[in-house]
């Protein structure tokens, strides 16, 4: 067989141009050749990781800011490996979970930057699956501690906290 173009420039656009109209072949083989090479795959991240360090750490940082919501979930994620709680939920789920509470607490109703709270919490044997989870406040999850979800809002009612109802998914 013979390459397309001898010049390595022309090649090279037009292996651009066939991953621009083929992206889903191009993205299924990349992921078939990164399984078959799992160690030059690696070798090859390092090594643009060591020649494009201060860009990386930028665009990581700018992800970061741009996307809280998705950090907040893989923080989530990765305790809950830690300690091997069952279950796992992905970014699009918690971001629907988000909109069934109009982006407000599950537990005072505030309008906040909201983090995923455990109904039954991971140290009382509490999953990791989205059923067990709720948006939280910071200082409603923060407060609710080890609590159940039941025990969390009964102090809040006896301490004659506003206590927003339970949805029902």
């Amino acid at each position: 067989m013979t390459m397309p173009h001898a010049d390595p420039e022309v090649r090279r656009a037009y292996g651009r141009e066939w991953i621009r109209e083929n992206a889903a072949k191009a993205r299924d083989a990349m992921r078939r050749w990164r399984a078959r090479h799992r160690e030059e795959d690696r070798a090859n991240k390092r090594d643009y990781y060591a020649r494009n360090r201060e860009r990386t750490k930028a665009a990581v940082a700018a992800y970061r800011l741009a996307n809280p919501e998705i950090l907040r979930v893989v923080r989530r994620l990765r305790r809950a490996r830690e300690v091997m709680a069952p279950g796992a939920y992905s970014t699009a789920q918690w971001l629907d979970l988000v909109r069934l509470y109009d982006g407000r607490c599950g537990y005072c109703g505030v309008a906040a930057t909201l983090e995923p709270d455990h109904r039954i919490p991971l140290s009382r044997g509490g999953s990791n699956w989205i059923e067990n989870l709720i948006p939280s406040c910071r200082p409603c999850n923060t407060r609710k501690g080890t609590a159940t979800e039941d025990e969390f809002r009964a102090r809040l009612q006896r301490e004659g906290r506003i206590v927003r109802p339970t949805i029902e998914r």
